[in-house]
């Protein structure tokens, strides 16, 4: 099998993605507070253009194969992405309502949700969306795809300091000891 079968896998998770996380635009409390949005604007455009870079098949100039069509790495790929995607669909559905979408948020009586993949991490979602976008850039293995990975990463990093600060402003004392008993992405590394 090519890798580009594993890249259609792939694509398939993020479109089951995008079909459970769709109704949480519509459902989730209303905004209190947007925090930092000078940081944010730009972590936006870099998540646009990262997944734009990652998604797209049609960047001729971008699309030189980086890594070889080497099923192995299609196979890694998929192996990282279906479990990336379900963590991350698991995380947003334990949310509920507090889920902010695109833009970093406070809700409306906003809950520090400490329970199923929170209870391990504090950011599951981006632990879940960070292994999936490897396992797709690995799929395609393009230029364009590790480009828009570097970009995606680096939105969710701002993101996480952005939304590391608003939780500690909003929950204090009881957000510092959430900090103190979960990692922050990455289970027993960080």
């Amino acid at each position: 099998m090519m890798r580009s079968h594993y890249t259609i896998l792939a694509y398939w998770s993020w479109f089951l993605l995008g079909l459970v996380w769709l109704p949480g635009y519509f459902m989730s409390k209303n905004t209190s507070n947007v925090p930092r949005r000078g940081l944010q604007i730009p972590a936006t455009l870099l998540l646009i253009a990262g997944f734009a870079l990652l998604l797209n098949p049609g960047f001729h100039a971008l699309g030189t194969p980086v890594t070889p069509d080497d099923t192995r790495l299609g196979i890694i790929g998929v192996m990282l992405d279906l479990p990336g995607v379900a963590l991350a669909i698991w995380a947003r559905l334990a949310l509920g309502g507090n889920w902010s979408g695109i833009v970093v948020t406070m809700k409306q009586g906003h809950e520090l949700v400490q329970t199923g993949p929170y209870a391990i991490v504090r950011h599951p979602i981006y632990t879940g969306l960070s292994l999936a976008v490897i396992g797709t850039a690995l799929t395609k293995g393009t230029l364009a795809a590790y480009i828009g990975l570097a970009a995606i990463f680096i939105a969710f990093l701002i993101r996480v300091a952005v939304e590391e600060q608003l939780m500690s402003g909003q929950f204090g004392e009881a957000y510092e000891a959430y900090r103190r008993q979960t990692w922050k992405l990455v289970p027993l590394v960080w």
